[in-house]
């Protein structure tokens, strides 16, 4: 995962208040459920929001979870079910930091709620932008080429930089892994996020 989208996904995290996230690292589901029970048992309402990443990791699992064994035209299997693993693992680790008692977990997928949204101005203007962007690359005949945000102009770069590699989050610049939580950098980041370097 790149530097902004990393940046994206922090602070999808802040947007929607989550208390913790658990993301590519993996996470020990005691020590979330320890983090999770305190935040919830000091929130006045009484509850926490965990993010999960679809590409976390538990710990006691080896590795990622994945919706089914098919694969896309470039041999990547999708990624799916952690949130389910995490929430019933929660679930089951709840007594322990809650004197002996049980804690509720609410489980929502998120993709197509979030998704279907009311569109603002931006999501509006930049698409056809793109759009305009692609069209006049075709017409330059500049193939191979991916239209972009850099550094907050409109732009374009090689596709292969989307497509030479695969993208990971830099867990240790972009992660604190004891508190379960994304490392907040706010100066000189870009306002809008979808704005990258």
């Amino acid at each position: 995962m790149s530097a902004a989208e990393q940046a994206r996904a922090d602070l999808t995290a802040l947007a929607a208040l989550a208390t913790r996230v658990a993301t590519e690292h993996a996470a020990d589901v005691a020590r979330l459920a320890e983090l999770l029970t305190a935040d919830r048992n000091r929130n006045p309402s009484r509850y926490a929001v965990v993010l999960v990443s679809e590409g976390a990791r538990l710990s006691s699992h080896g590795d990622m979870s994945f919706e089914s064994e098919e694969t896309d035209m470039y041999g990547h299997r999708k990624l799916g079910g952690i949130g389910d693993q995490i929430g019933a693992a929660l679930k089951e680790a709840s007594p322990t930091y809650n004197q002996g008692r049980r804690i509720d977990v609410v489980n929502q997928r998120l993709g197509y709620l979030v998704r279907s949204g009311d569109p603002d101005a931006l999501d509006s203007i930049v698409p056809m932008a793109f759009g305009n962007l692609a069209l006049d690359l075709i017409r330059k005949k500049e193939y191979g080429r991916l239209v972009s945000i850099h550094r907050g102009f409109y732009d374009s770069v090689p596709l292969t930089r989307v497509t030479s590699d695969k993208k990971v989050v830099n867990v240790g610049k972009y992660y604190n892994t004891d508190r379960l939580r994304p490392i907040y950098e706010f100066d000189g980041a870009p306002l809008f996020i979808m704005t990258s370097d």
